[in-house]
């Protein structure tokens, strides 16, 4: 089994890189809820979302969220009756996460309440998020304290970010230290560092793990051509205090991978303790996707079909 630890669009996009190269039921994906709300009408799980999309074959790929051909009838309407809907949600798109939120009323944890959506959407791969309980990423402005979505939608990431925090749980589900536990090969994603790999590795049971098997864990820089993949991952680096560049994100993982992946764009650095790899990490179409993914499982020594 492979072990796909990832947030937002770079890791999406390996994850359907590695679904062409091996079944399903052969993966595992542990992803980031720190930018999960609750919203009026049910559970609001970004990145599990896209995850589920994902290997359901429905995402919208010309945006990397959401259901594809998705309407927004209730979106409009929730506006012209006064709501502040400044999160564009689509009608498919809020059915999951009522959904959700109803399992989660009832009692359910987030681990089942996933694995319950992951089969009614016909997924053989298994979806774990990171924690069953609340972590919040925490974007700290000039206005006050915002979460992402306030931050990256609601004002249009225009505030000035003068620091990043993590609140609430620190422990990991049991599922997904048994995945990483019995995982042939475990890839950190290429996704934002600060806003979806940073709050999975600051759990301290899955950092454990992780600390023990790094010599079967690969990371692939956000960065292309020293640029990220998507999104104003600089911008939340540098408030991190986190210089946005590869050498520093292979600092950042080092205790927890022993391999690290560059752009074969990206200048030559040496990190002691880390093996360092250069490739091409573009990923615009599909068969980027898989000859990243293909390149990966090669490190990793790991056989396809």
């Amino acid at each position: 089994m492979i072990t796909l630890l990832t947030g937002g669009t770079g890791g999406v996009k390996l994850l359907l890189g590695l679904c062409q190269l091996l079944p399903q039921r052969e993966l595992c994906v542990i992803v980031n809820t720190a930018e999960d709300l609750w919203l009026p009408h049910g559970h609001f799980s970004p990145d599990v979302d896209t995850v589920l999309y994902a290997l359901a074959g429905i995402l919208d790929e010309s945006r990397w969220y959401g259901i594809r051909g998705d309407t927004y009838t209730t979106h409009r309407r929730l506006k012209e009756l006064g709501c502040e809907e400044y999160l564009r949600i689509g009608d498919l798109d809020r059915a999951t996460h009522i959904v959700r939120g109803e399992l989660l009323r009832r009692g359910f944890t987030l681990e089942e309440a996933t694995r319950r959506m992951a089969e009614r959407m016909g997924i053989e791969a298994q979806v774990l998020p990171m924690s069953n309980q609340r972590v919040s990423t925490v974007i700290h402005t000039p206005r006050g304290r915002m979460n992402l979505q306030e931050w990256l939608v609601k004002h249009a990431a225009e505030p000035e970010v003068t620091g990043v925090s993590y609140e609430g749980g620190r422990t990991a589900c049991g599922a997904c230290v048994r995945a990483l536990e019995r995982s042939d090969a475990i890839i950190i994603g290429p996704s934002n560092p600060v806003t979806s790999i940073m709050p999975i590795l600051r759990l301290e049971n899955l950092a454990e793990v992780l600390r023990r098997r790094r010599h079967r864990a690969v990371a692939v820089s956000p960065l292309v051509r020293g640029r990220p993949f998507s999104g104003p991952a600089d911008v939340l680096m540098r408030a991190a205090r986190i210089p946005p560049e590869s050498e520093s994100i292979a600092r950042l993982y080092r205790e927890y991978c022993g391999t690290f992946v560059v752009d074969s764009g990206e200048a030559g650095f040496e990190v002691p303790g880390m093996r360092l790899l250069r490739t091409s990490t573009l990923m615009q179409t599909r068969e980027q996707m898989r000859g990243l993914a293909g390149y990966l499982l090669e490190v990793l020594g790991v056989e396809t079909p």
